[in-house]
């Protein structure tokens, strides 16, 4: 065909041939034109039924109607005949350009918010001039978008096309349109779609510009698709690419919906929604730059009143919000004298455990009817926004200094890892909840910090892709702070699991400058304050380590020991409450009076005195804090180091000449914590 003329338009190019018929670049007058050609045997019977008055005709005289810069221009219509062949041809501008899908495909990674942004603005212009002439497009597609040597988006293919491109097209209404990207409405009965069908394949479109890949995943066959296109909600883009903003997550889930009633009405509310990203407002944060102790408060009003009568400061707080009507007097203590932040529960929500708690169970966030929570239970996005609200509106009722997003198991027993290219997990979800809680802050102009929490087992983070990935995440979010439990980081832990821990809370804390706080680690969170981590979590003598099991146990278990902690051995030691021979022991030893403590609650008291719960904690206190004003008081992380390193060379020889009372194992934690601060010196180079 090339080199023929029809009707002044000389065929110079080929440019595709489909189903439907053939597209060629031609020329008249010296100007370039796309000349489309329909084999007549595909409209024929529209013709030959309706005649003049007929559904070919009808678009045809649209599309002259339709003029704007984004949709591709209506030239010319006409037919001729070719060996007795009858064709209609169809004359559109010609577009010096790529489409959508080539230009995706040329690009090594997704395409970015801004250029995105540019191009679905474009996009919506064009659709807005097409719908406004009653007009539905029903394949838009990456590659029936052409984009312009300029950067102008051209719509191509709406119209004409739609009644020519498929045989199956009929009055019955049967399925129309490319697979992936048709609406559920789509294949479920295609006679009564309208514009909305056409968001919902932009929705598709924009998803894979921002995570070149598919809303739903790999598929194995058509059935497959459309069954996911009608039953299964998209993959959170979250997946993807941690980098998207709130709001275009919430815009793709919404022109997703299953429903046409629930994707966005109209252009105008599309483009509300992509100008919706909230504006951050100024934080007012008084709080030092120093290293902190977090306590995790537990049933202990008047331990801490009295330690405040005693004239000691009662350190930062963190707060169980299912302890809320069972220790009203701690939680007003603590909101008048210390700073504090809530524990949301929301990780134990996810056991069966929790239908056991009261506080848990009366939580407004709660799982009803005593079900655990589960990933399927936020398939929809509004239900992740108002779990979002009710969590945060519940921390909202104590005015604590912090808020705390949802957080929860990322990688619990059911899912044993972060990393996840296909699946929703609780880290991805978590993403999610963060972002929602800080727009729900923005929105509501409420000046607090946003706290993100996350839960992850120690053994992912000497992976190298986990940990890089895991980094990669969380640094990109619009989190505050970052307080991070570690499954699990204890005393046993070896050389690879502390050294990988403190590496990825480093990263973390010095790649975003914000603050890290580390949870549940009792003495460990000193080896990670002598680094610079910002802070680090335990109860009084208790809640030293993190376990997920501790979520799947509804009552804490009565301890028959209870803990004295040795600052000059750098741990809690277990005393067996009705027999304190251990301590007596160490006391008698011939280190005794060089680790006899001389503080408030223990100086010049008897054993029995000196065991007193109430005495432990207060004992406890008074040594953290010390250890905390003495470790802010290093101007550099060097001396911070060899302040620790010191400490740990001293408890080493106090073990060793307390044997037997504490055999090699008992401290070989201590070797271990050297050898870790020895690797990290060289790693950070200090």
């Amino acid at each position: 065909m090339l080199g023929k003329v029809i009707d002044d338009y000389k065929l110079v190019e080929f440019i595709g041939k489909g189903s439907f018929g053939t597209v060629y670049r031609a020329k008249r007058n010296g100007l370039s034109y796309a000349l489309k050609i329909f084999n007549y045997d595909y409209v024929f019977q529209e013709f030959k039924r309706n005649g003049e008055n007929n559904r070919i005709s009808r678009e045809i005289a649209v599309l002259e109607k339709v003029k704007h810069i984004n949709v591709t221009k209506y030239i010319d219509k006409g037919s001729y005949i070719d060996n007795t062949q009858s064709y209609l041809y169809l004359v559109m501008e010609y577009i010096n350009g790529s489409d959508l899908k080539t230009h995706l495909n040329s690009l090594e990674d997704p395409m970015s918010i801004s250029e995105t942004n540019n191009y679905v603005q474009q996009i919506l212009s064009g659709l807005d001039a097409v719908h406004k002439h009653n007009i539905v497009h029903r394949d838009l597609k990456p590659e029936n978008i052409f984009v312009t040597k300029e950067g102008t988006i051209k719509i191509l293919d709406f119209g004409l096309s739609k009644l020519i491109d498929y045989t199956s097209i009929t009055s019955t209404g049967s399925t129309v349109g490319s697979p992936l990207y048709m609406s559920p409405e789509q294949i479920r009965d295609s006679k009564s779609i309208d514009y909305r069908s056409d968001y919902y394949s932009l929705g598709v479109i924009i998803y894979e510009m921002l995570a070149k890949c598919s809303p739903y995943g790999d598929v194995d066959s058509i059935h497959q698709l459309y069954y996911k296109i009608l039953n299964e909600p998209p993959k959170s883009i979250l997946l993807f690419n941690y980098e998207i903003p709130n709001y275009i997550d919430n815009l793709i889930n919404s022109l997703l919906s299953k429903n046409n009633y629930e994707r966005p009405n109209s252009i105008e509310n599309i483009k509300d929604l992509l100008r919706s990203e909230v504006v951050s407002i100024e934080i007012e944060n008084s709080s030092q730059e120093k290293s902190e102790f977090f306590l995790r408060v537990w049933n202990e009003k008047s331990i801490l009143s009295d330690f405040a009568q005693d004239g000691f400061r009662i350190p930062n707080c963190v707060f169980p919000i299912n302890h809320q009507d069972q220790q009203k007097g701690l939680l007003k203590l603590i909101q008048s004298n210390s700073s504090f932040f809530i524990d949301p529960a929301t990780t134990r929500l996810a056991y069966d455990s929790y239908s056991e708690v009261k506080g848990l169970v009366a939580l407004p966030y709660a799982p009803k009817g005593f079900d655990r929570l589960e990933i399927p239970s936020f398939e929809d996005y509004s239900k992740i926004q108002e779990y979002v609200k009710l969590v945060v509106e519940e921390q909202l009722k104590f005015n604590p200094n912090q808020i705390v997003a949802p957080f929860h198991v990322s990688n619990n027993t059911s899912d044993n890892a972060a990393l996840k290219y296909s699946d929703e997990s609780w880290f991805s979800l978590d993403v999610k909840f963060l972002k929602e809680a800080r727009d729900y802050l923005l929105k509501n102009n409420i000046k607090k910090d946003l706290i993100m929490g996350v839960c992850i087992k120690s053994e992912l983070l000497s992976i190298a892709s986990e940990r890089e990935y895991f980094i990669n995440v969380l640094s990109s979010l619009p989190a505050d702070a970052y307080w991070i439990y570690v499954d699990s980081i204890n005393y046993d832990s070896g050389v690879s699991q502390i050294f990988n821990y403190i590496k990825t809370l480093l990263a973390i804390q010095n790649s975003t400058g914000k603050k890290v706080i580390a949870g549940r680690v009792g003495s460990i969170g000193m080896l990670l304050n002598s680094f610079g981590i910002y802070g680090f979590e335990s109860g009084a003598s208790r809640f030293e380590t993190f376990s997920e099991d501790l979520f799947k146990s509804s009552e804490d278990s009565y301890n028959m020991y209870i803990s004295y902690y040795f600052p000059d051995i750098l741990r809690s030691v277990p005393i067996l409450r009705k027999d304190p021979s251990k301590l007596v022991s160490i006391f008698n030893s011939p280190m005794g009076d060089e680790i006899k403590c001389d503080c408030p609650y223990c100086k010049d008291k008897e054993i029995s005195a000196i065991l007193k719960e109430a005495n432990v904690k207060k004992h406890f206190l008074y040594h953290r804090n010390r250890e905390m004003e003495k470790m802010n008081s290093f101007e550099s992380i060097s001396e911070r180091i060899d302040y620790f390193y010191d400490r740990m060379s001293k408890a080493l020889v106090i073990y060793k000449n307390l044997g037997p009372i504490f055999k090699p194992n008992q401290y070989q934690f201590i070797k271990t914590w050297m050898q870790v601060v020895e690797k990290l010196r060289i790693e950070v180079g200090v």
